[in-house]
């Protein structure tokens, strides 16, 4: 599945996106191929000054073409990603937020390793990403991403009995599953 309707309050939809290396991004190779036609055909057949204005007008296209991309989320996700299905493909994320919580972003997604249980070591893998200070996860039971759940429907009884994590590796992984208590 390649989008997610997240449906909360912050984050309404998210889409799986895959970065296109270098040459195969869609402000490279086309104009990599109309520089090479501008080389080839038109220079030779006319004369320079009218090779050079058809040159300032595809480095003006290829200038707006970039600018599209640092203004645009859209066309930087069109450009710069492709679209997969898969989330074990995706190595970011393009997040719709609810209306009226502001503008699309871009994210790279976070593939973390979490040590479960304390005697064994049993790892889980963790697939999340970070929007405006909040952290995503992605549910496997649910297939789809949801807000870091934190324990805070407790009775006042279970936080009473809580003794601390114990051991320094439950404490270092409360601290990469939940972060500093800053």
């Amino acid at each position: 599945m390649s989008s997610f309707h997240v449906g909360g309050k912050v984050v309404d939809k998210v889409d799986l996106l895959r970065k296109k290396h270098g040459f195969w991004r869609l402000d490279v190779w086309p104009f990599a191929i109309l520089y090479t036609v501008w080389l080839t055909t038109i220079v030779p057949s006319i004369d320079f000054v009218d090779a050079a204005i058809v040159f300032g007008g595809l480095v003006a296209f290829h200038i707006l073409v970039f600018l599209f991309t640092a203004w645009s989320v859209d066309f930087r996700g069109f450009a710069h990603f492709s679209k997969v299905n898969d989330i074990h493909l995706a190595d970011a994320c393009k997040i719709t937020p609810a209306k009226f919580c502001g503008s699309k972003e871009i994210l790279p997604l976070q593939f973390r390793k979490q040590v479960t249980g304390s005697s064994t070591s049993v790892y889980l893998e963790e697939i999340c990403f970070d929007f405006r200070k909040q952290h995503f996860i992605f549910s496997k039971e649910k297939e789809n991403f949801i807000k870091l759940p934190y324990p805070t429907k407790e009775t006042f009884g279970y936080y009473l009995k809580c003794t601390g994590h114990g051991s320094e590796a439950k404490v270092t992984g409360a601290m990469e599953k939940w972060g500093r208590n800053v």
